[in-house]
């Protein structure tokens, strides 16, 4: 058997890639079957979707305890076909995601959007026989979450199509709130991964490779909103500014947010060098897995292209093109958009041999997985770094974009990748990582969910923003955000009246979101500051913030804002007080005014904003001589 020489360079690079950092490890559960997404949910659970069997389960972190919220065969009658017999989809149930709002401390924000996604195949249609893989049909549902179980199902799109292969099946949210043209189009979005069907393979060898065609949703990024925008029909669940919408009958286009993928089976959204960017990580065929930026309107190749628009692979059958000339495509393809990173690739002069290789362990891929991005800056050196999951070998690889988003950065073992969590097992699923940034959860094929914790030396704490604002008589509220390691153990609040002698106002022991409110706000100068504690007694103090408090002055606030429906302003004062209220768009155009008398104590003046269009306006307070009281900026979703 002749094997491609790089190739062995490619494996030597793969051990001397290995982590210097250290872990612990252990298994959170086994006895899954083939858990496919693994969502870090709220209060350290594990949110699973299990392919095969169809449940949707809530696992205990700390224990292990599994609680199944769905049973999606007991309860979707339209799932027609059983795990025991007859061809089965590849990934069978898949994406999972959870709506932002089931993560707030609020428990009204909870229940205003307690829903949850799920992606999951329901149709075995056809089967037309040799060399062609059953016609299946995938949908993405709604359920509404009540604590112990998911039902309430709303269907948002119920026509992707499936296949036995290349299904891709990702499902993630933004991670903002995008602005639309009104309220009801200002909301979350949803973005899911479609494969190509695995056209040109195995039980696909004659089904039609449609990555290129705009109109099919097949080799895809679909873009979806969360909610009903109030659109008729279908047009409900379309986002008005996708790239290739248009208003009139919708179509699988409209639903399209990128073109030209193969079998994207990562995708999440990270910042780097201040951009918020949504990366995924694809399968290609015998070489070239993707790292690649989505964005709107782009097309990333398949199966015209493999990897970078390099030609390696001209000349040789990829997907269903026979005799590509990958120059020639991306001269032509304006959007064409090349990976930042591949996994790994072959030279054109052993392409040849690449192809003549039947044993796919041989190849250069590593059939990623699953992505995901380290945005908590605990770990050195892996602030803003990727890792892709690996089903071919048994191990995670770190990668580091540049700022710009075009290419990785080298690490400091002087590789472009170091790999992670090996010895345990291979076709790993899905890699998540912690909210802390000091564990790691990897699930595989065989059934496990196993727990990595960092046990090195990790960044010290340190304070990123404290503000502080008065709210009400004598009333003053202080946020703050922090990085903390292993060490921390609480915080305390201090104020002074000098800027230089401080004492102790409260102590804060809870997580994230940091808040503290003081109820006795002396008049004149106050002086605040936030000490971190940790459990050896080392000290970290924020900048100190001042407030000047004069209480012959009235205090105003305003929430929610960003605002939907009403905006309220809760207005302070110790006597009578008239005020003339403006709100103004960026143009200065006004589109709300009154004149309003308030009584001592304090007042609240609700604001209908609904009617208003979504954007940023000027909320301007002022006394009846015209003096500024307050100025407030507004964003109306």
């Amino acid at each position: 058997m002749k094997t491609p020489i790089s190739l062995l360079f490619i494996f030597a690079a793969y051990n001397l890639s290995a982590q210097s950092e250290t872990f612990a490890k252990r298994t959170v559960i086994s006895g899954l079957n083939k858990a496919w997404e693994v969502v870090y949910g709220p209060n350290d659970s594990l949110w699973v979707t299990e392919n095969s069997a169809y449940l949707i389960s809530r696992v205990n972190v700390a224990n292990g305890s599994k609680t199944v919220l769905l049973d999606l065969r007991a309860t979707d009658g339209t799932i027609n076909f059983t795990s025991g017999s007859g061809q089965q989809p590849q990934g069978g149930l898949m994406g999972l995601a959870l709506h932002p709002n089931l993560y707030s401390a609020d428990p009204l924000v909870r229940a205003a959007k307690p829903w949850v996604y799920a992606a999951y195949v329901y149709n075995r249609g056809s089967c037309p026989g040799t060399n062609t893989s059953c016609i299946f049909t995938t949908k993405i549902v709604r359920y509404t979450y009540n604590g112990s179980t998911l039902s309430s199902p709303v269907i948002v799109l119920d026509n992707i199509p499936g296949s036995s292969d290349h299904n891709s099946g990702r499902l993630i949210i933004g991670p903002t709130i995008e602005a639309g043209s009104d309220a009801a189009h200002t909301q979350y979005r949803l973005y899911y991964t479609v494969g190509d069907m695995g056209a040109g393979q195995f039980l696909n060898t004659t089904r039609t490779e449609n990555a290129q065609a705009v109109n099919v949703m097949e080799g895809k990024v679909l873009r979806i909103n969360t909610d009903d925008d109030g659109d008729a029909g279908l047009d409900a669940w379309v986002p008005n500014d996708n790239p290739f919408y248009t208003a009139g009958t919708v179509t699988p286009s409209d639903y399209v947010y990128s073109i030209g993928h193969r079998n994207a089976q990562g995708l999440v959204w990270g910042t780097s060098g201040a951009t918020n960017r949504l990366f995924s990580s694809e399968q290609q065929d015998r070489s070239d897995d993707e790292i690649n930026v989505i964005e709107p309107g782009s097309n990333y190749g398949w199966d015209k292209v493999t990897g970078f628009c390099e030609g390696n692979v001209n000349g040789f059958k990829i997907g269903q093109t026979t005799n590509p000339n990958e120059q020639t495509f991306c001269s032509a393809t304006p959007t064409y958009k090349d990976p930042i990173f591949v996994t790994f690739t072959e030279p054109t002069a052993q392409m040849g041999a690449l192809y003549a290789e039947s044993d796919n362990s041989l190849w250069p891929t590593i059939a990623s997985s699953s992505i995901d991005f380290y945005k908590q800056n605990k770990i050195p050196g892996w602030n803003e770094s990727i890792l892709v999951s690996s089903l071919k070998q048994d191990k995670v690889y770190r990668i580091k974009p540049n700022s710009a988003g075009t290419g990785v950065l080298t690490l400091p073992n002087g590789t472009d990748t170091i790999s992670y969590f090996r010895g345990d097992g291979n076709r790993i699923r899905r890699i998540r990582i912690a909210p802390s940034g000091l564990k790691f959860y990897v699930a595989r094929d065989a059934g496990t969910i196993m727990e990595y914790s960092y046990t090195g030396v990790t960044l010290s704490s340190h304070f990123t923003d404290f503000r502080v604002r008065l709210t009400g008589t004598a009333i003053a509220e202080l946020t703050w955000d922090a990085v903390t390691d292993q060490y921390h153990d609480h915080f305390e609040i201090e104020r002074s009246t000098d800027g230089n002698n401080y004492y102790l106002l409260g102590r804060y022991d809870g997580q994230a979101p940091y808040k503290f409110i003081d109820g006795a706000v002396q008049p004149g100068n106050n002086y605040y500051r936030i000490k971190q504690i940790d459990k050896d007694g080392k000290i970290t103090y924020s900048q100190a913030v001042k407030i000047v408090y004069d209480p012959s002055k009235a205090i105003i606030t305003i929430y929610p804002n960003p605002v939907q429906d009403d905006l309220t302003m809760r207005v302070s004062v110790l006597k009578r007080s008239q005020m003339k209220i403006t709100l103004t768009d960026a143009e200065g155009k006004v589109v709300y005014k009154k004149q309003n008398t308030f009584e001592p104590g304090i007042n609240n003046l609700k604001i209908n904003m609904r009617s208003i269009t979504a954007q940023v306006y000027i909320l301007r307070i002022t006394d009846y001589d015209g003096e500024i009281i307050a100025t407030e900026k507004v964003i109306k979703l």
